[in-house]
């Protein structure tokens, strides 16, 4: 099984919820184990779509300004470098 589209991927994890408590050895376990699988590879694929990376500065202020600028009201009173 693979999955090809986020839309099956949704419907990949609504089922292997559903099926989680499947006893082993039945239909409904193999076709958990082909879900998990097909899942996991998903998630390994697109792993970078997640990733948290710095964010944009789209002004004057940066997010890590605000440690250096005290409270949130002041960050209008920084300067640009």
């Amino acid at each position: 099984m693979q999955i090809t589209s986020r839309a099956e991927y949704d419907a990949a994890t609504t089922r292997a919820n559903a099926i989680s408590d499947a006893t082993e050895g039945t239909p409904q376990a193999e076709e958990l184990a082909r879900l998990v699988g097909a899942i996991r590879a998903w998630d390994e694929a697109h792993e970078a779509e997640h990733a948290n990376g710095p964010e944009e500065v789209t002004g004057l202020t940066r997010p890590d300004d605000l440690s250096i600028s005290g409270l949130p009201g002041n960050l209008g009173k920084l300067k640009k470098d």
